[in-house]
C-alpha cells in the first residue's frame, strides 16, 4: 500500500511516528503479514517555501489553487493509494477542490477525526465546555464550530482560540521557551471569553497537529492558571489509529509472512536545519525512523510545477 499523509508544514509528521510506532510494536498482532502487504508511507510537506505558508496567503484562492497544484502533482509523482490530510488548515479546503471532482482521488482530512473525538466527548457531558486552540485558517472557517452547532451543541459551550504564529514557533524553539511564553499568552486569552461562574468541565482541543508537540505545555499552562482537572484532547493519536484501520483493510490477511514498512519525507524546498533539530527531537522518543526520514528528506521541486 502506498500511502500519503499530506500537511501544511510539520506538524503531521507526530501522526507518522504515532502510526509507525503502532504499526512496529510487537503487541499488536493483528497487522498482516503478506509480501504484497507492503506499506510505503510518504509524507508530504505542501508547503510552497518556507516562507510561504497557507495563513500568510492572501486568501482562499490563493490557497485552494495552491494546494490543488501540489495534491496534482503528488498524484502523478507518487500514484497514492490515499491521500490523507493531516492538518486543520488544509482539510477545511478540501470540499471546494476541483482535483477529487475530475479525478477519483481517494483523499480524506482530519477534521472528520475532530469532530467524532469532540462531539463525543460533548455529547458525554452536556455542562462541558471546550476551548478550540487552531491556526487563523481553521478557526476563521469555522467547519468545526458549525458541524457541532449543527448536531445540537450550544454556541455557548465553544470557545474558539486562534494562535498565530504558533506552529512556526513549535519548529523551531528545541528547547521550548519562547513556545511556553506563547502558549501561556494565548491560554490566557482564551480564559478570559469563559463565563465569570465557569465551573463545569473543560474540554481543552488542541485543532493542529504541530500543537500536539507541546501538548504538556497546554497543560501546565492551564494548570498555573488555576484550571487543574481539564481534559486535554490530543487528536494526533485518533488519526494514527484511524490510518491504522485504513492500512489494515488495504493490506492481505495472510500472517504468514513478512512485511515491511517504510516511510520518506518529501519537501518542495530544503527545510531548514533548526526545523530538522526540533522536529527529531520531538519525534525520536515516539518513532526514530519518523525522525531518520526527517534527516534525509528527499527534495522534490516538482510538486510545484504547473
Amino acid at each position: 500500500m502506498n500511502l500519503v499523509i499530506a500537511d501544511s508544514g510539520l506538524g503531521g509528521l507526530s501522526v507518522c511516528a504515532k502510526l509507525l510506532r503502532i504499526l512496529t510494536e510487537p503487541s499488536r498482532s493483528y497487522l498482516p503479514h503478506s509480501p504484497f502487504g507492503e506499506i510505503q508511507i510518504t509524507y508530504i510537506n505542501a508547503v510552497p517555501s518556507n516562507n510561504r505558508g497557507y495563513n500568510s496567503m492572501s486568501g482562499k484562492a490563493e490557497q485552494l489553487k495552491t494546494f490543488e497544484n501540489i495534491l496534482w502533482n503528488t498524484e502523478k509523482i507518487f500514484f497514492p493509494d490515499y491521500i490523507f490530510v493531516a492538518c486543520g488548515t488544509l482539510s477545511v479546503l478540501l470540499n471546494d477542490l476541483e482535483i477529487p471532482k475530475v479525478k477519483n482521488f481517494n483523499i480524506e482530512g482530519i477534521l472528520p477525526i475532530y469532530l467524532k473525538l469532540l462531539f463525543s466527548k460533548m455529547n458525554k457531558d452536556t455542562r462541558t465546555s471546550a476551548i478550540i486552540f487552531g491556526t487563523p485558517t481553521t478557526i476563521k472557517a469555522k467547519s468545526l464550530q458549525n458541524e457541532l452547532f449543527r448536531k445540537g451543541v450550544k454556541k455557548e459551550r465553544i470557545i474558539t482560540q486562534e494562535c498565530p504564529n504558533l506552529a512556526t514557533q513549535i519548529s523551531n524553539d528545541p528547547d521550548g521557551l519562547i513556545v511556553e511564553k506563547s502558549i501561556q499568552q494565548w491560554v490566557r486569552k482564551a480564559l478570559r471569553k469563559l463565563p465569570e461562574n465557569h465551573k463545569n468541565t473543560l474540554l481543552v482541543f488542541l485543532a493542529c497537529t504541530h500543537y500536539g508537540y507541546r501538548q504538556e505545555i497546554f497543560q501546565k499552562s492551564f494548570y498555573e492558571e488555576g484550571h487543574k482537572s481539564i481534559n486535554l484532547l490530543n487528536p494526533n493519536y485518533a488519526a494514527a489509529e484511524f490510518l491504522k484501520k485504513i492500512v489494515s483493510k488495504k493490506i492481505n490477511s495472510n500472517k504468514t509472512k513478512s512485511k515491511k514498512i517504510s516511510i520518506e519525507f518529501v519537501s518542495p524546498y530544503a527545510i531548514p536545519k533548526k526545523e530538522i533539530i526540533t522536529l527529531t527531537q520531538l519525534l525520536s522518543p515516539i518513532s526514530p525512523v519518523t525522525a531518520q526520514a526527517l534527516q534525509n528528506s528527499r527534495i522534490c521541486p516538482e510538486l510545484l510545477k504547473y
